[in-house]
């Protein structure tokens, strides 16, 4: 690929990104090998994104090409590419994606937890600093890409993480986005084969596409929600929810399901994750279920498929009855999806209320995790109010420092003329 004649722009980024990047790239992952994954999450995100694209318009470039993601390696020259062919990047998306990161809050978040001395390589994909990873393992990273439309126009942008970043045309006639970059001295294992591959299959296993090193096919890409419970392996579940959550601890506990009836149709794996966001209140920002028809991923955060106040679960919906051949926000607001919606909650719920009479530790953990955003429930679902009035966990004067207890049993302990 040859640049063309235009000329050549030049960006600068924000006066707390550049401290935000500083600090990631010098001194707060000590997990180099995340990178990886998030460079495989960026490019699976993108074929589900253009193969939904796909189901309704004929005139992307590419349409018949299997999609995949590329890894090409020179271990000689400590050399690293990703390739994939899916949705592209236009110049307003390389400047508001990957020019621009995070969220408010995210650095002053991320200096104190560097001042803590904790390790934060569970939280990267959680701020949209993923990308910036990257950096960890070079000095300066190159972007190639072009959006599927046929009319777009290829792209590259190279930075060196601190300063600025450049943008300027070339000539690519394929969709799809290449990174590219050579590996420090201090990351020189990432440019052979064993390690990538190990890599691949300890964090990027059940990505829904082919993942290549050179030849060699390396994923499973194995739709774990619609086997038989007892046919998948814990160790496999939980890489699983590791790589849809951008999480490094195991689940806190799960619940898969499969549900028909005249109504609906789906099938669901759930998870709890162990630990809350630093920003749980701000649920919006927090990626919530994956929703897929017949393995095909229609939205990657499917929001409506939850109420507000249990934002907080992760996993996958699969449901048979949708319609692909419509827009994502049409999809939404489906009645499909209200119905879903309803039997989620109600099984979560269920789940729940189960885990609080047979497992009270494990239902502890999560009330002190999550019993902020999980309360407000009281609040809004009037249809489950007096069952999410019996899971509520409060401290109480009567008991240590610490310990908590159920409305219900608080009551039982009520004096005989106790009125309040």
């Amino acid at each position: 690929m040859t640049a063309k004649t235009e000329k050549k722009q030049t960006f600068e980024y924000k006066a707390e990104i550049k401290q935000l990047l500083h600090l990631i790239i010098h001194s707060l992952y000590t997990h180099p090998e995340v990178f990886l994954r998030e460079l495989i999450s960026n490019a699976a995100d993108a074929l589900s994104k253009v193969r939904f694209r796909e189901l309704t318009d004929d005139s992307l470039v590419d349409k018949d090409k299997d999609p995949q993601i590329k890894i090409e390696l020179n271990e000689k020259e400590q050399t690293f590419s990703i390739e994939d062919n899916g949705i592209g990047m236009t110049q307003d998306d390389l400047v508001a994606c990957i020019g621009t990161v995070a969220r408010s809050g995210t650095l002053e978040f991320l200096k104190n937890f560097k001042e803590q001395n904790k390790d934060a390589s569970g939280l990267i994909g959680q701020f949209g600093v993923g990308f910036y990873s990257v950096f960890m393992v070079t000095d300066q990273v190159t972007i190639e890409t072009r959006f599927a439309e046929k009319d777009a126009k290829g792209l590259r942008w190279v930075s060196s993480g601190e300063e600025k970043y450049s943008i300027e045309e070339i000539d690519k006639p394929d969709r799809g986005t290449k990174i590219s970059f050579k590996l420090k001295d201090t990351a020189k294992e990432f440019a052979r084969e064993y390690k990538i591959k190990d890599t691949i299959r300890k964090y990027s296993n059940f990505v829904d596409f082919p993942i290549f090193v050179g030849q060699e096919k390396i994923n499973t890409v194995k739709a774990i929600w619609r086997q038989k419970e007892s046919d998948v392996k814990e160790s496999e579940r939980n890489e699983f929810y590791k790589f849809i959550a951008n999480d490094f601890d195991d689940p806190m506990d799960h619940l898969q399901m499969s549900v028909e009836t005249t109504a609906v149709e789906f099938k669901a794996l759930l998870f709890l994750p162990k630990k809350a966001p630093f920003d749980l209140i701000r649920f919006n920002q927090h990626k919530t279920l994956q929703l897929y028809s017949n393995k095909v991923m229609i939205m990657d955060d499917c929001k409506k498929l939850l109420p507000e106040y249990l934002h907080f679960v992760r996993g996958v919906v699969d449901a048979s009855g949708l319609s692909l051949n419509v827009s994502r926000e049409t999809i939404q607001s489906s009645p499909v999806i209200d119905k879903i919606r309803g039997v989620i909650t109600s099984k979560i719920i269920d789940w729940l209320a189960n885990m609080a009479e047979k497992e009270t530790e494990k239902f502890i953990a999560f009330s002190k995790a999550f019993g902020p955003l999980f309360k407000r429930g009281i609040d809004v679902d009037f249809e489950n109010r007096d069952r999410l009035i019996d899971l509520m966990r409060f401290e109480s004067s009567s008991q240590k420092p610490g310990e908590v207890t159920s409305l219900k049993d608080y009551a039982g302990r009520m004096k005989e003329n106790q009125k309040d």
